[in-house]
């Protein structure tokens, strides 16, 4: 039975509101207030109508600092985002497997083509031993063998190096000694004002952003990017690399086509120190190509010119100049639209060195998958080859065949470049920075929380994934709760609901 709100209680909400509550959200505030007073819900589900379909984004804000500040053990009025990142049973499991197979991959890679290597180049009658194994699945050929030997060394080269690269990270881990927490990025009002003024000469970046220790940010670079590595390593993860639906993703990760364009348009400009944003330039190229084509003086093409990239503006510049319509002003530097044609080479020759470098991978990872087929087919048939190594070598094969294509690395990566990489979904060298920065702040912020062992934070990360920077970084408002509410109001009312979960949800609730 619902109660009438009563009086003290509304009074000590008030109370405690004008007190110590400032930070909760408007929403929280209403819903503590909800329970507090015992006060009836409204039914947004009676209130939105059939637009609710047209605002399913309105809710999704992202959290300024990626949720950094919300890791604390007690929040001042705010949410804590530390049961978020806290791993089930499940996950638990998986996280200790994946540290089972972070050391147990790469020590049978090297302990296999070691052997094999032993085997082929170190004993007697080593080379004729391979040979008579490839008469055995009809391919005695020189090259075979040649082949076959470079696999087992490109493997154990592959091996030895990224172990040495992960306890290079480690060393520097231990190297950096504890400082002083970070200082939280600053942004200055008169930083920001000058990012947004009209003088050239006042827009340049001035945002001061707090040092990070560089101890967390090799601590990142191990949790987050070594280990996951070595979970999946193998010659195989080369046909990655190479697979057709990822290839213009990859494309824009390698070309650096931007950077080059950016450089001649700020020398063009004379405002190499200034350090401006690519909007800022398209705005300053928009300015020199309205002042020299009276066309172009309506608000429709202004603002198409200042939606451009470095490219396209470098390339609007030099039409305007290739049609003898681009004036000579002291402000300008017409010489460096001279050297556009360095730029196109710089262009060609980057799509050249990008297509031999996925012909490269995929040549590679496909002699490495032949190399694993043929070597689990000859054990497999060899009489005299006991049952552990056929065993281990299958599923050594097996781990390695379903990393090919590194699942929670993907995600991880297809989120993080949502987040950092913006609207062209391209993680520039500055945004990789900033996105090193906060992997590091996060890994500072989850060795701090008091409310977890020690174990809770190694699963934390060792098992980080997608959906916890997700949570992280989005904010979720009442509007999703009220959107969802009329729109499964509106599925029933439509007949649009799953019949399956409808016969559950009467077999589960009644």
């Amino acid at each position: 039975m619902l109660l009438a709100p009563d009086a003290d209680v509304e009074a000590t909400w008030q109370r405690n509101h004008s007190s110590g509550s400032g930070g909760l959200s408007a929403e929280r505030q209403l819903r503590v207030r909800r329970v507090l007073t015992n006060s009836n819900l409204d039914h947004v589900g009676e209130k939105i109508n059939e637009k609710a379909l047209y605002q399913l984004l309105k809710h999704v804000k992202i959290d300024p600092d990626g949720g950094i500040l919300n890791l604390v053990d007690n929040p001042m009025g705010q949410k804590s985002k530390v049961p978020a990142l806290t791993k089930n049973s499940l996950q638990t499991v998986e996280a200790v497997f994946a540290a089972f197979r972070t050391v147990s991959n790469p020590a049978a890679m090297i302990f296999a083509s070691s052997r094999m290597l032993h085997r082929q180049l170190c004993s007697a009658d080593g080379v004729e031993h391979l040979r008579r194994e490839l008469s055995r699945l009809r391919m005695g050929h020189r090259i075979v063998e040649f082949s076959f030997i470079g696999a087992n060394l490109m493997e154990l080269s592959l091996a030895v190096g990224c172990i040495l690269l992960t306890l290079y990270h480690v060393f520097k881990i231990f190297c950096h000694k504890e400082n002083v927490p970070p200082v939280t990025a600053i942004c200055q009002d008169a930083a920001s004002e000058k990012l947004v003024s009209d003088s050239p000469c006042q827009k340049g970046a001035n945002v001061q952003i707090g040092e990070v220790n560089p101890r967390y940010l090799s601590e990142a670079e191990f949790w987050l990017a070594d280990l996951p590595r070595l979970q999946n390593l193998s010659c195989l993860r080369l046909l990655a690399y190479a697979h057709p639906n990822l290839l213009e993703k990859r494309r824009k990760q390698f070309c650096n086509g931007n950077d080059m364009a950016r450089a001649i348009l700020e020398g063009f400009l004379s405002c190499k120190d200034q350090y401006l944003t690519d909007a800022q330039l398209a705005e300053e190229v928009a300015k020199v190509i309205v002042q020299n084509d009276d066309q172009m003086q309506t608000g429709e093409h202004v603002d198409e010119l200042c939606s451009l990239n470095p490219t396209q503006a470098l390339l609007k510049l030099q039409f305007y100049k290739n049609e003898g319509r681009l004036k000579s002003d002291e402000k300008h530097n017409p010489k460096m639209l001279d050297r556009i044609w360095r730029l196109n080479l710089f262009w060609f020759g980057e799509m050249i060195c990008f297509g031999m470098l996925v012909t490269i991978c995929f040549m590679l990872g496909t002699l490495e998958f032949f190399h694993k087929i043929c070597r689990c087919s000859l054990i497999l048939t060899d009489p005299t080859a006991p049952m552990m190594t056929c065993a281990l070598f299958f599923l050594l094969f097996l781990n390695q065949a379903l990393g090919i294509m590194h699942i929670g690395w993907l995600l991880r990566w297809r989120v993080e470049t949502f987040i950092f990489g913006g609207s062209d979904a391209v993680v520039s060298t500055e945004e990789a920075h900033i996105m090193r920065v906060y992997l590091g702040e996060l890994v500072e912020r989850v060795w701090g929380v008091k409310s977890l062992n020690g174990f809770q934070k190694l699963t934390i990360l060792l098992g980080l994934n997608d959906d916890d920077l997700q949570q992280l970084v989005v904010e979720e408002s009442d509007a999703k709760a009220a959107v969802i509410a009329s729109i499964r109001k509106y599925m029933d009312k439509r007949g649009l609901s799953s019949g399956f979960n409808a016969a559950l949800t009467y077999a589960v609730a009644g």
